[in-house]
């Protein structure tokens, strides 16, 4: 039964990463940001993250390895709070950017709240809950998927500067030079 979500679940993500990795590699293919709501573009990419996304919730339920009683705090603790943390913090971040900007739509630059301190603070606060969840379920095969994840959550941003400096210009040239790419105080 795990096999049969691991490996759809694998070639989804690998589907996803190699897209958006012909994407930063070849600009005239453009997968992410997707042109509008009606493109195969935006079909594509959030069928595939949701499939993703699934999968990831599937396996991680399937293929929990438990632990010996030493390793509790450590397993259960550290890698539940990242976990709750790094999502939590993702879903307000998402929230505050609003939810047409984060899928993709040009609905205006923002700058302030959390994209004071990073131009991706969902990517940032995601690697958080990403590696809890790593640790928390203790899965090779899920580490595998959430390792695809982390790449895919690295390349976004390369793909989102070219968007976002034909969206906005100037003013996202002077934004991304006070902000940086990932994280700073």
């Amino acid at each position: 039964m795990i096999n049969i979500v691991f490996y759809p679940t694998l070639l989804v993500a690998s589907a996803l990463l190699a897209l958006s990795l012909l994407a930063l590699w070849w600009e005239p293919f453009q997968f992410w940001p997707p042109p509008n709501k009606k493109s195969w573009q935006y079909h594509t990419f959030w069928t595939l993250f949701r499939l993703q996304f699934g999968g990831i919730l599937l396996l991680a339920f399937l293929d929990f390895q438990p632990v010996a009683p030493s390793d509790f705090w450590w397993r259960y603790l550290l890698g539940g709070t990242l976990t709750a943390l790094g999502f939590g913090a993702a879903f307000a971040a998402t929230h505050h950017l609003g939810w047409d900007n984060a899928h993709g739509e040009d609905v205006g630059l923002q700058t302030t709240g959390w994209y004071r301190w990073s131009r991706n603070p969902v990517y940032v606060v995601s690697f958080v809950g990403i590696i809890g969840l790593g640790l928390l379920i203790n899965s090779a095969r899920l580490w595998l998927i959430l390792i695809l994840w982390i790449l895919l959550y690295v390349v976004a941003p390369f793909l989102e500067e070219r968007w976002l400096t034909n969206q906005y210009g100037a003013a996202y040239v002077a934004y991304k030079e006070k902000v940086p790419r990932f994280f700073s105080f």
